[in-house]
């Protein structure tokens, strides 16, 4: 009876708890697992290069409370080359421009941003152009109009050269600026270009990186003309990816824009940090983790290191490769002595349940210990998980039972680790070749000895690559193969394709690689084949802008004229605003009245 009462006693704190840890649990957690590339290292044994997997795993969309709330600006090139054309009308000798394309895209972005994200507009040519950007405006209500309105309003002058710099310093400066729980909101940068910069501007990654670094920056270059090395160097150094179309997909601009969009929508965690610690008295040290475009340090001789990842996307899953030197075992080596237990290889919690035939104890040794930080938003309560450990069994010999004989065991490795050892592998080789080639251009837009002489380059590293990796057990390199074929093929174009390969591979993120359909499909969340579908749905920009081009036409004295009338017509416009005071601050609204109010032709 007393313990029935004590139970009853208790009731209300268990269902309380109980509770507590539904509210706690109803964000679907960031979900971290190891698997070590063998589960046993024989105790006498010296292994000097002991990898361990490290899978890092957002929730899936379904999952999400909410929406997080992003805050994007648009870095949109408008110099004179935005007015090349993109491909004629089969009605008329009208064509479409990239700048009809931009703003079919930017359109497509509006549309798609939830009540409470906010856009801000940066238009830039060989310098800032005022008149076509804007401050931070929220899509919700009339904001996505105005946004609309502002977007139509853009029109391409001045020379064909780009300042990318000094506009990618504006938007770090919009987004930097913003106040109070403003600033609780994701900061991304999209930059939209067909060129290079064309300011002299010295690049080097340090002067990247203390531009721009903050912020991700998510660069598209639209056509074959563009220099890919800078817009590389900048997804790199802030953390964003490098996507373009080629001149036969430039109306596809908004699929491209889709897949990145798909993304940046559905963060389901920011400020994400892994940290790694190894065991004390083990003797294990860490020497170096395989983190591709992410931040990872090692410090302490070995003992500690972080992997960085920042911002996940709902369904996104981050694989790294954690190298460690695991000493034969001595007599300072703490083990934990388990009865019969079993692990396989890509168990990092061994079963301790399967003991009824067994007649042998097991030594087992942690690695490893891992815990990893994130929040669900900017601002938000910092979720902190302890106490994963990689653990092997350490075996004075390695044998095992066979009918009652005794044979040697032959371990094998895990496919899964040795699969991704390979990729970053291939990642390094092709991004150094990459590098190489750049430097070897010095500042031209060609490839040193033209494409043919570089696909020999990397066609002969592959070669070499892939028999040192031959007879590697369940390793598949034929789909690699593939890479590296259309990478061969690319280079009579340039260098664009194989950036955009590198940048998806770094960031494990996907990247329009030429065209929205050329993704790396493993790297698709389904929030962006969604967006993307929806993006495919969209009408060719192409009709609309040779029928808006037809329609500016009546009246106008000169239409080949147009062009330089429009860009008068602004000029005074500007103009009036900067020395005429008004007697009233117009609204946004009241200012496209006033601006179309103009008489365009004469």
């Amino acid at each position: 009876m007393g313990q029935l009462h004590n139970l009853m006693l208790l009731l209300p704190c268990l269902i309380f708890s109980t509770l507590l840890h539904i509210e706690a649990m109803s964000v679907a957690p960031v979900k971290v697992s190891t698997t070590p590339i063998f589960p046993t290292i024989p105790r006498a044994q010296t292994n000097k290069d002991f990898q361990v997997l490290l899978r890092v795993e957002a929730p899936p969309a379904a999952d999400l409370n909410g929406h997080v709330p992003i805050d994007v600006v648009a870095v949109l090139d408008v110099s004179g080359s935005m007015n090349d054309p993109v491909a004629a009308s089969p009605e008329s000798n009208l064509q479409a421009t990239r700048l009809d394309v931009l703003k079919a895209s930017m359109k497509f972005i509006i549309r798609k941003l939830d009540d409470g994200d906010r856009l801000s507009i940066v238009a830039f040519n060989d310098g800032p152009v005022k008149e076509y950007s804007s401050g931070l405006l929220d899509v919700s209500g009339d904001g996505r109009s105005i946004a609309g309105k502002k977007i139509d309003r853009l029109q391409a002058r001045g020379g064909s050269g780009s300042a990318l710099m000094p506009e990618l310093q504006e938007a770090v400066k919009i987004l930097d600026e913003r106040q109070g729980n403003s600033r609780n909101r994701v900061g991304f940068i999209l930059l939209l270009t067909d060129g290079d910069d064309t300011t002299g501007f010295r690049w080097s990654r340090d002067v990247i990186h203390g531009a721009v670094g903050k912020y991700p920056v998510h660069t598209f270059a639209l056509g074959a003309a563009h220099d890919p090395e800078a817009l590389l160097h900048i997804a790199q150094e802030s953390r964003g990816t490098y996507s373009f179309v080629d001149d036969g997909n430039l109306d596809k601009i908004a699929g491209a824009l889709a897949v990145c969009l798909g993304g940046l929508k559905t963060v389901a965690a920011v400020d994400t940090r892994v940290s790694l610690k190894t065991a004390e008295l083990g003797g294990a040290r860490i020497v170096r983790v395989d983190s591709g475009g992410y931040e990872s340090s090692v410090a302490c001789g070995g003992a500690s290191g972080e992997v960085v990842v920042g911002v996940l996307y709902a369904g996104e899953v981050k694989s790294f490769v954690v190298h460690l030197h695991v000493p034969a075992a001595s007599s300072t080596t703490t083990f934990s002595s388990v009865e019969c237990g079993y692990c396989d290889a890509a168990a990092t919690v061994c079963d301790h349940h399967h003991h009824h035939h067994c007649h042998h104890r097991h030594h087992q040794q942690q690695l490893l210990a891992i815990g990893y930080s994130y929040s669900h938003a900017p601002g938000g309560e910092a979720v902190s998980i302890e106490g994963h450990g990689v653990f092997v069994e350490r075996p004075e010999v390695a044998v095992f039972s066979v009918d009652g004989g005794r044979q040697r065991q032959t371990l094998l490795p895990s496919p899964v680790v040795m699969q991704h050892m390979v990729r970053f592998e291939l990642l390094e080789l092709v991004a150094g070749f990459a590098e190489t080639e750049m430097l070897s251009k010095k500042g031209t837009m060609q490839l040193r000895g033209g494409g043919a002489r570089a696909g020999d380059v990397l066609q002969g590293k592959w070669e070499e690559f892939r028999r040192a990796r031959q007879f590697w057990g369940g390793v598949e390199l034929d789909g690699l193969e593939e890479d590296v074929d259309a990478m061969v093929a690319s280079l009579r174009s340039g260098l664009a394709y194989v950036s955009s390969w590198v940048s998806s591979h770094q960031m494990q993120r996907a990247t329009a690689m030429g065209s929205p359909e050329k993704v790396i499909a493993e790297f698709m969340t389904p929030a962006m084949v969604i967006m993307l579908e929806e993006a495919r749905k969209l009408p060719s920009p192409l009709p609309a802008a040779a029928e808006a081009a037809r329609e500016r036409r009546p009246g106008c004295k000169g239409g080949g004229d147009l062009h330089y009338v429009i860009r008068q017509r602004l000029e005074l416009w500007s103009k009036v605003r900067r020395e005429v005071p008004l007697m009233y601050q117009p609204s946004s609204e009241q200012e496209d009245v006033q601006l179309t109010a103009l008489p365009w032709c004469t």
